[in-house]
């Protein structure tokens, strides 16, 4: 994701009061606060799919430039066979998604879960339509259960973020070999998005869709 998790959704003009809401004459000093706060709030109203659906787009270009930073550092070269394997793909997708999920949880309180679901079923669509094996989709909900559960006990080892760098090296290069170059990147890199993301949640307004007045009345 870029460093901007909300810079792909348009931010919506700012409503106006509506003319008949106005006060004829002056303003009284209610309505001109009100008004400031209107001109200067430059959240996105979203629900929490939009705001999934967003996370979801930016998850996918920070893959990528991940895999492109990845190639710069030599490890394509290395190891090709790793590198263009769908195994490798997910693994990078699996990081930059750890990332996210950990700042949904801090700052989305109670439509947390709601974003997650939402996330992991856009991202496995996203993933199928992209043409990644069968095999790979049925595993994704089982390791990325085991792989946040596993950054999560790394990430909370050091402030620094290298215990995760080094497991997330060995994780994308399917390696037990120690890499203090890769550690080093990916543990700078990790904190660097951490940052970008903090306050994400202040981004948006949160919205929930109204139920309907109309549901089947229950039986009995």
């Amino acid at each position: 994701m870029p460093a901007n998790a909300g810079a792909s959704m348009a931010a919506p003009a700012i409503i106006p009061p509506r003319d008949c809401e106005r006060i004829p004459g002056r303003p009284t000093a209610t309505m001109r606060l009100i008004e400031r706060l209107w001109r200067h709030d430059q959240r996105v109203k979203a629900t929490p799919t939009r705001v999934a659906a967003s996370l979801a787009e930016g998850l996918t270009r920070s893959t990528n430039l991940l895999r492109i930073r990845l190639q710069e550092q030599g490890f394509a070269h290395a190891d090709r066979k790793r590198f263009e394997s769908e195994a490798c793909i997910l693994e990078c997708l699996l990081f930059e998604w750890f990332l996210r999920d950990i700042v949904v949880a801090v700052e989305f309180g109670r439509h947390t879960d709601t974003i997650r679901q939402t996330l992991a079923k856009r991202l496995a669509g996203d993933l199928d339509r992209s043409g990644l094996s069968p095999a790979v989709l049925l595993d994704l909900a089982r390791l990325s259960r085991e792989r946040f559960a596993e950054y999560r006990a790394a990430a909370g080892v050091s402030i620094s973020l290298q215990a995760l760098g080094t497991l997330a090296w060995r994780r994308i290069a399917d390696t037990a070999e120690p890499s203090d170059r890769m550690t080093m990147f990916l543990a700078m890199r990790a904190t660097a998005e951490l940052q970008a993301l903090r306050g994400l949640g202040k981004r948006y307004i949160l919205m929930t869709s109204p139920r309907s007045f109309f549901s089947a009345p229950s039986e009995g």
